[in-house]
């Protein structure tokens, strides 16, 4: 159904570009050398004619007239039409199952033929089973309060499911923050046993000038 409602759409803009930019005219063919010298007449009324095209043409000014730009505009609009008559036809097909968390949310579904599938609502507190073909039909109303908590419970774990990568996200980037800081620590511990390590030099290099100074 929505590919036999595209096509007339792009067959239409079609028709409309080709009207716009108009069809090619092949020009009268020119009579040759041995006919202008058998008829003269051919060759006399070949120029006349040229003549007359040439000043209709001169007559004729600018490319662009009123009018051009008048079927510029309307082909533009028209074209501009069709896409939003195609915009709102794919909005009203797509509304009852791309709501958001809210009076309606779509719990899930499966296909069961060719363009046919079965379709899981959730409208207020209520849950409908519908079928989606070339209509849309109520199939059953869940009224079970027990049935109606398992499908809501199963519907929550799959989005806690869907959201997973972000939090696996968020632990690789607390690890990589405590790797950070772990080498941060590491590098700082190693730059207090290197001061430890010049104190200790200064420390005997003292020692050993006080032991020779007792010598003497």
């Amino acid at each position: 159904m929505f590919r036999l409602r595209i096509i007339p759409l792009f067959l239409c803009i079609v028709i409309t570009i080709a009207a716009q930019t108009g069809f090619p005219v092949f020009a009268e063919q020119s009579p040759t050398v041995n006919e202008c010298l058998q008829h003269p007449d051919l060759c006399e009324q070949q120029t006349d004619s040229h003549k007359k095209v040439t000043s209709t043409q001169k007559e004729q000014g600018s490319p662009l007239s009123v009018w051009d730009v008048i079927k510029l505009i309307g082909a533009t609009v028209f074209v501009l039409l069709l896409i939003y008559g195609l915009l709102k036809f794919l909005h009203h097909r797509g509304q009852l199952f791309t709501g958001k968390k809210g009076v309606i949310e779509h719990l899930g579904g499966t296909s069961v033929g060719t363009n046919r599938s079965v379709q899981l609502i959730k409208v207020g507190n209520r849950i409908l089973v519908i079928g989606v073909g070339e209509s849309i039909q109520l199939l059953r109303e869940i009224d079970d309060e027990k049935e109606i908590e398992e499908i809501l419970a199963l519907h929550h774990e799959r989005l806690q499911q869907m959201l997973e990568p972000s939090k696996w996200g968020a632990r690789l980037r607390d690890y990589l923050t405590e790797k950070r800081k772990q080498t941060s620590d590491r590098h700082d511990s190693f730059s207090d046993m290197q001061e430890l390590s010049v104190k200790r030099k200064e420390l005997l290099k003292q020692v050993k000038r006080k032991g020779t100074t007792s010598d003497e």
